[in-house]
């Protein structure tokens, strides 16, 4: 076990699993991480120990001395401990070993569970063993469960299968027994159910990583890992691949009897909760998925969600954000924030639970199954009995008894097949995973039809499935996803792309830190203070600038704005064009409103001299953040659409939407001779005259790609546009001057906030203007300065 000092400790990465059977549900931006070494305190040993008998615990000290330490006991009369770390059985319970570093004061506990003898007639007494009577009645202890007495005729545990189904096969596992971990060297006995030694053992208790069927392993793990290591199935997405390969299959469409049905095996949650980081479900070549899904803190564990030794959900702690939930059918009604504006099943009911919308999508994939296979294979339906997909000889889409027989298996599978299949079977044999991972799921669901789709002669019609969460909550969007082959996101970048813990370190102390988990979109905890009833908006208490400075926007801006306020600005770029070398692209970062909308104020813009720019936004219906994109109205979705008949019509009864408002701004700013069109498409019109300017000056040698980093390449053949070939860092346009670094900002600023039209005109339109005039020497011809 590791203990740090409180002033020392590491934000360490939250972790949970929702295990057992009753599964449910510096202050520029690019300042260097944070390296700091943390002392520690260290124990090991045994956590269990019989009355009357001793267990000896060690300690260790790292990044600190100590010449020896100090032993206590949180409750003696459980168990007592020498100065030697000797630890005596006195009374049946459950107690914890204190222990503190004699110079660095370091302290640490190691818990300890002590068990009585057995009782006169031969069986185990409940009062003389610590949740005796919880663990007996849970499925980890019913030896009569097919998952413990499958074997009973064979006499032995097969050690392929006895890590997950024995006491001993679990341990041997882990290396509890003296063997090597990472494999089960023996079988195991039957009816040896989970026990008290099996997740009390040395091996399990230090347990802090787990490597799932794909290969991944996750790290930092707590207690939830003594979980994991049975509760991930058996197999991963790229078994399906490998399976295709050796067998020499060409096409996706293609059947061939080499394939068959893989299954993921059963309750695997681990799977379901780590998402990408797993990559249990079979996920797309094109497609990008959500990672570990994150609870709520204090709730964000096996431990924390289900009691350790009934397995029982904690329904009444579950009641307190979900009023009402006092069961798993009350739980199928959840449906929370992130979600309510989204129909992932298409039915067009955004009120049901999510776990409707799953078992929505899940029948929409087989009925995808069933059209497919009778397109290209034969006809095939789901049952319950193992290998679970057989022939529909009667072709009524359903699996009758005289069906579900192993002579009728299905066994024209096809690449595209199995693949939709293996999801299918993961949707059902977690069935919480609507609990665990529900975007996760959703998200292979969906594919799977897509997939399907595309082969079918009659496809179905998917217009209004939905995938990904909108915003803040799409976990599968680049602004998550861009650190997952590190798993960590940097210093430079945790401030906004790492959740609460990245961007609570940064609004109070103006520097990044180093966060070990790629984040899956925003927590509730990174912007609300607590939850149910109140949910109390966290607000910073200053806005951190590109160039360092701070200042104090009202209301609840500074919330938003510390993300939205941009990386770069005129600051920043007069530093490094004073500092001398090449002169370089800054890239102001994205979706940058706050700043737009301060205008000069911020100065993210590249103002030039003898020039006067517009302040602070002013709109009659409010200038804060909240004002337009209104949290609650919007289920914060933040969008503005929304919004929009509760919040924009009034005033603006004559347009439909909020790219058709043109009431002030109503001549022609960017010389098109066109007033009728958006403002929008003014600003689109003015940044297409600096991106002309632009290439004027470097004799068309220059191109722009919004979706590709560092964004301006070389134009090989000057057609004006960067293609596919163009488009890539080895490309990237390089002589930059300092009045093409002016302009390509200015150009970029305009580009990476699509709402600069609405959220300041005046000065993202007085930027353009001035870039055209600077880079052609010139006021620009027919273009009005707004």
């Amino acid at each position: 076990m590791t203990h740090f000092l409180p002033e020392a400790a590491p934000m360490r990465r939250p972790l949970l699993l929702l295990a057992g059977p009753l599964l449910l549900a510096c202050a520029l931006s690019a300042c260097a991480q944070l390296e700091t070494p943390h002392p520690e305190l260290l124990t090991d040993g045994p956590h269990s120990v019989l009355v009357g008998q001793t267990v000896q615990l060690t300690a260790t000290t790292r990044e600190a001395t100590d010449d020896g330490y100090r032993w206590e006991s949180e409750d003696p009369a459980i168990a007592t401990v020498d100065g030697s770390g000797q630890v005596t059985g006195v009374g049946a319970g459950e107690t914890a070993i204190k222990v503190t570093g004699a110079s660095s004061r370091l302290e640490a506990r190691h818990g300890v569970v002590v068990m009585g003898g057995l009782a006169g007639d031969g069986g185990v007494d409940p009062d003389q063993v610590p949740y005796y009577l919880a663990w007996s009645g849970s499925p980890h202890a019913d030896t009569t469960a097919e998952a413990f007495s499958h074997w009973n005729e064979d006499g032995l545990v097969p050690a392929t299968c006895a890590r997950c189904h024995s006491s001993e096969g679990y341990i041997d596992f882990l290396g509890g027994d003296g063997s090597a971990p990472g494999r089960v060297d023996a079988p195991a006995p039957t009816q040896s159910v989970v026990r008290c030694e099996t997740c009390h053992d040395s091996a399990a208790a230090s347990l802090t990583s787990v490597t799932f069927p794909s290969g991944k392993q996750v790290t930092g793990l707590g207690p939830e890992a003594r979980c994991v290591v049975c509760h991930q199935g058996r197999a991963a997405g790229r078994d399906l691949d490998a399976q295709v390969a050796d067998a020499g299959v060409v096409g996706e469409d293609t059947a061939s009897p080499a394939l068959g049905f893989t299954n993921i095996h059963y309750y695997p949650a681990g799977a379901t909760l780590f998402a990408g980081q797993a990559a249990g479900g079979y996920q797309y070549a094109s497609q990008v998925y959500d990672s570990r899904f994150r609870h709520v803190p204090a709730f964000d564990k096996c431990n924390e969600c289900h009691d350790p030794h009934s397995t029982r959900v904690r329904w009444e702690a579950c009641a307190t954000c979900h009023p009402g939930v006092t069961d798993v059918t009350k739980a199928w009604d959840i449906r929370q924030i992130a979600s309510r504006n989204q129909d992932y099943d298409g039915d067009n009911n955004r009120a049901e639970g999510i776990y409707y919308e799953l078992q929505g999508l899940r029948d929409r994939l087989l009925a995808a199954i069933q059209r497919y296979g009778a397109e290209r294979a034969q006809p095939l339906c789901y049952g319950d009995t193992h290998p679970y997909w057989f022939r529909d000889t009667n072709g009524d889409g359903t699996c009758a008894q005289g069906e579900t027989t192993t002579a009728n298996t299905f066994a024209s599978w096809t690449p595209r097949l199995q693949k939709a299949a293996y999801n299918y079977q993961l949707s059902r044999v977690d069935p919480g995973a609507f609990a665990h991972n529900a975007k996760y799921i959703i998200q292979l669901l969906h594919d799977s039809i897509q997939s399907l789709n595309t082969a079918l002669s009659v496809p179905f019609d998917t217009s209004l499935l939905v995938r990904n969460d909108p915003g803040h909550f799409n976990g599968a969007s680049k602004a998550a996803r861009n650190w997952d082959s590190s798993e960590t996101v940097q210093a430079s970048c945790s401030r906004c792309h790492s959740g609460a813990q990245g961007y609570r370190f940064f609004v109070q102390y103006g520097v990044g830190q180093r966060v070990p988990e790629t984040a899956n979109g925003l927590e509730c905890s990174t912007c609300h203070e607590n939850f149910e009833p109140d949910y109390d908006v966290f607000v910073p208490t200053q806005t951190w600038l590109p160039d360092g400075k701070t200042v104090n926007l009202p209301g609840q801006d500074n919330l938003c704005a510390n993300c939205h306020i941009g990386r770069a600005s005129k600051a920043t770029i007069d530093t490094a064009l004073g500092a001398g070398g090449t002169p370089r692209f800054q890239n102001v970062h994205y979706l940058p409103a706050a700043g737009t909308r301060e205008g000069t104020l911020a100065r993210i813009g590249y103002e030039y001299p003898n020039k006067t720019y517009a302040g602070r936004l002013t709109h009659m219906g409010g200038v804060q953040c909240t004002s337009c994109h209104v949290p609650g109205k919007s289920n914060h979705t933040f969008r503005i659409q929304d919004v929009w008949s509760e919040r924009c019509e009034t005033c603006h009864a004559d347009q439909s939407a909020a790219e058709q408002i043109r009431l002030v701004h109503v001549s022609d700013y960017d010389g098109d001779g066109n007033t009728a069109e958006s403002l929008e498409a003014e600003v689109e019109g003015m940044a297409a005259r600096v991106l002309t300017a632009m290439r004027g000056v470097t004799g068309d040698g220059l191109c722009y790609n919004g979706d590709v980093n560092p964004y301006f390449f070389k134009d090989t053949d000057k057609n004006g546009t960067c293609g596919a070939t163009e488009s890539v860092s080895a490309n990237a346009f390089a002589p930059f001057t300092p009045a093409l670094v002016k302009a390509a900002h200015n150009y970029q600023l305009s580009k990476k906030d699509p709402g600069a039209w609405a959220h300041n005109f005046n000065y993202v339109g007085q930027l353009l203007y001035d870039s055209v005039e600077d880079l052609t020497g010139a006021a620009p011809l027919n273009m009005l300065r707004p």
